[in-house]
């Protein structure tokens, strides 16, 4: 009788040790359970942070954008898309650890142009975003990205995203999407030019090597305002032929009458020293010779100069 009483108290014993350890720790099943509601927790947390950042205009949401792309920023770019923009873009992103772009060129600076578009819906605008590239060699080009915008809710969001052309370089993209041939072919060396008068314009080497630059007073326009006059060097007669004119007013000075009623004249931009304005000649200036060479290379140096002054550059 004794004896059975020890073996039982032994299997007593022994059943209390083996359930003894496990009642002070988590099941596995229970770790798991921990850990999906953390990860869900997370996803919450992370879709919420998305949506605060989400811009209520089109055009906040495609500058947030061009600056998330010059931050080589991919988290914040794929948290402006629409969820069928997402399909098939997270991937990528998460094998760059959400970076895009690439180290060299790199984005300087951008410029945002809304685009009318023909039976363009509803909710709906379309954007055109110019990057500056440039290198520590001092290589210098351009990269374009066409930008679908729609609003949902209050919000609007990026539905499309595109290269404007062939030639794009895709800087937006992740570093092995980007076409590398495309900056190749399209970088040329660019030379920068301050002006006194606080305005600052970048050409192409071999374009601003054809320009003769001279700041000085627009004695012809009210006020003698200050100007930067840009000429084309023509070398064979020997002479510098009028292409534009960059024009500084103050705020006194834009209120006039005559220039608030000039015919020429186009806002560039201001900064703390005035207002800038744009003067192109109203004639060719090789009338009766455009086909020539020089009358070609005037009108390629004009073009040139009505585009990149669109963009105006102003000094600090």
């Amino acid at each position: 009788m004794l004896k059975k009483y020890f073996l039982y108290l032994l299997a007593i014993g022994l059943v209390t040790c083996s359930f003894t350890p496990l009642s002070g720790q988590p099941t596995a099943a229970l770790a798991v359970e921990k850990q999906s509601t953390s990860q869900t927790s997370q996803a919450e947390q992370l879709k919420l942070l998305e949506s605060a950042i989400v811009p209520t205009t089109a055009q906040d949401t495609v500058e947030l954008w061009a600056k998330a792309v010059q931050m080589r920023n991919g988290a914040l770019q794929y948290a402006l898309f629409t969820q069928n923009a997402k399909l098939g873009v997270k991937a990528p992103l998460e094998s760059f650890h959400w970076v895009t772009g690439a180290s060299s060129p790199w984005v300087e600076q951008y410029r945002i142009e809304r685009l009318q578009v023909e039976n363009e819906q509803p909710h709906e605008q379309v954007f055109q975003v110019e990057f500056d590239l440039v290198t520590s060699k001092g290589t210098y080009g351009t990269d374009q990205a066409k930008v679908t915008v729609v609003q949902q809710g209050h919000q609007w969001f990026i539905q499309g995203l595109g290269p404007v052309s062939e030639k794009s370089v895709g800087i937006w993209n992740t570093p092995e999407s980007i076409n590398e041939k495309s900056i190749e072919d399209s970088f040329t060396l660019m030379k920068t030019y301050d002006s006194p008068m606080g305005y600052r314009i970048q050409l192409p080497e071999k374009a601003m090597s054809q320009l003769k630059l001279e700041s000085a007073a627009c004695t012809n326009e009210e006020g003698n305002p200050p100007c930067l006059h840009l000429y084309f060097k023509d070398t064979t007669a020997k002479k510098d032929v009028m292409l534009a004119t960059v024009i500084r007013l103050s705020k006194e000075q834009e209120k006039l009458p005559y220039y608030l009623e000039h015919p020429f004249i186009k806002k560039l931009g201001e900064n703390k020293l005035g207002a800038y304005y744009s003067l192109f000649p109203s004639e060719h200036q090789y009338a009766g010779e455009e086909e020539s060479e020089q009358g070609k290379a005037w009108s390629a140096l004009l073009e040139l100069l009505q585009t990149r002054m669109a963009h105006f550059n102003l000094m600090p």
